[in-house]
């Protein structure tokens, strides 16, 4: 009897995941922020080895360089606990959930991936691809980071439900061309800095490109990324689309916006390490906020909720294929609707 009682209590609520979905979240995008300052202040091989600092020292010696790569990788072990509880949680939830699981454990794949991909890198001394390589899994890692935390907040009885779109498939389409554009120019992005200066340490190898005629590259289809998120925002605007989806399609202009900014403040000051260091975590906001664009273009039929499901307040209630601003429902005047299709806010 107490074995059951001991076991029930370690039981999480669907609240609580949710909440610690969003930290590991805010935790993963604040290490790319570590991670580029890492580069940026040319403390790449502050620790010559790994896992160990240098050949000598466990941790850092105390040079500026060392404390700042040490402190890098010391945030990434306090993430990985964290990432490991988030784990863990995934199969204590009151209510199991496969979709929860498996992008939980996804998250500690990738994290170990990058791990290692980190190790390698500095045994290597910073070779471009591997540096490359290591930012884009990062991003990969907000990616699944964002995804879990928009799950987690889809109510238990509308997670296994059909889910539908309330969009034309041309949307949805430029939707997803819009998602392909961030990754071709984060690509692009990181092949421009294997190219620059900031290689993480004076001395280390670079690519032997171009630096104005990679820069042009990104630079021009960042342009032709910012004409496709424009076109697709007036567009939302004239089918009157729900006022969540456009505001999420706001939020991703003005951070297109403030990128292009950042990417010429970085040209036109020579590389200067601020603007970098805010492109780069830019990048990562922007990643999040493309996301949770596309994943609002869907909905969720309404076919096993009870009130039970919606513990957590109020939902908003959007018709399939309507067009008009979103409703919102309480619990009670949801239980009585028998033709809705719920989406999360």
């Amino acid at each position: 009897m107490q074995k059951g009682a001991n076991l029930q209590s370690l039981r999480i609520s669907s609240r609580a995941f949710k909440r610690m979905s969003l930290v590991a979240l805010v935790a993963i995008t604040l290490l790319i922020a570590t991670g580029t300052w890492v580069r940026l202040s040319e403390s790449g091989l502050g620790c010559t080895t790994w896992p160990a600092c240098t050949s000598h020292d466990l941790i850092a010696p105390g040079t500026y360089h060392s404390l700042v790569e040490f402190t890098n990788r010391s945030t990434i072990i306090a993430i990985g606990i964290l990432i490991a509880m988030v784990v863990v949680s995934s199969f204590l939830r009151e209510t199991k959930r496969r979709d929860l699981q498996l992008l939980s454990i996804g998250l500690l794949v990738g994290y170990i991936g990058e791990a290692v991909l980190g190790g390698i890198t500095v045994l290597l001394k910073l070779a471009p691809p591997l540096v490359a390589a290591h930012l884009i899994l990062g991003l990969i890692l907000v990616a699944n980071a964002t995804v879990l935390h928009w799950q987690a907040g889809i109510p238990d009885g509308l997670a296994t439900s059909n889910r539908s779109t309330l969009f034309t498939t041309p949307m949805v389409a430029l939707s997803s061309l819009m998602l392909g554009m961030f990754w071709i120019m984060s690509v692009l992005g990181t092949i421009v800095t294997g190219t620059g200066p900031h290689s993480g340490k004076p001395g280390t190898p670079r690519f032997h490109l171009s630096l104005g005629g990679m820069v042009q590259i990104h630079g021009d289809v960042g342009l032709v990324f910012y004409g496709i998120a424009i076109a697709f925002f007036i567009a939302l605007l004239g089918q009157k689309a729900p006022k969540d989806t456009i505001r999420r399609t706001h939020i991703v202009v003005i951070l297109l916006t403030l990128q292009g900014i950042l990417g010429y403040s970085i040209w036109f000051t020579k590389f200067s390490v601020i603007p970098a260091e805010m492109h780069t975590f830019g990048a990562a906001l922007l990643l999040i906020a493309l996301i949770r664009m596309k994943m609002g273009m869907h909905t969720y039929e309404d076919t096993q909720l009870d009130e039970q499901d919606i513990h957590d307040g109020h939902l908003e209630c959007q018709p399939i294929g309507s067009a008009q601003p979103d409703i919102s429902l309480t619990s009670a005047e949801y239980a009585s609707s028998s033709s809705s299709a719920v989406t999360r806010s």
